[in-house]
């Protein structure tokens, strides 16, 4: 996994009270997320690829967006818990 998906991990986790929906998409891809499902704001990821060395506390989440390019810090911190990424972040870091 590069730097730029540390940088955006870096970035989720100073958990801002908003950030930006595609980035966040693209964190979740890279952890083996897809993109399944689309109902008006609401975006549905399901772990189709899980990723070696991820423990995921879920498969599955769904994100609601605001006027479908900004995510709110609740669910930033949802994704945080699911794919621990504290701890992935610390490792990375230490590596």
């Amino acid at each position: 996994m590069g730097k730029s998906l540390l940088k955006r991990v870096e970035r989720l986790l100073r958990f801002p009270a908003e950030f930006s929906y595609d980035e966040l998409a693209k964190i979740l891809e890279a952890f083996g997320f897809e993109l399944v499902n689309k109902k008006g704001s609401h975006n549905i990821f399901v772990l189709t690829n899980p990723v070696e060395g991820v423990d995921y506390e879920d498969d599955q989440i769904t994100i609601p967006t605001i006027k479908g390019r900004r995510v709110k810090r609740v669910y930033l911190r949802k994704v945080a818990k699911i794919l621990n990424l504290e701890d992935w972040y610390e490792r990375q870091k230490n590596s």
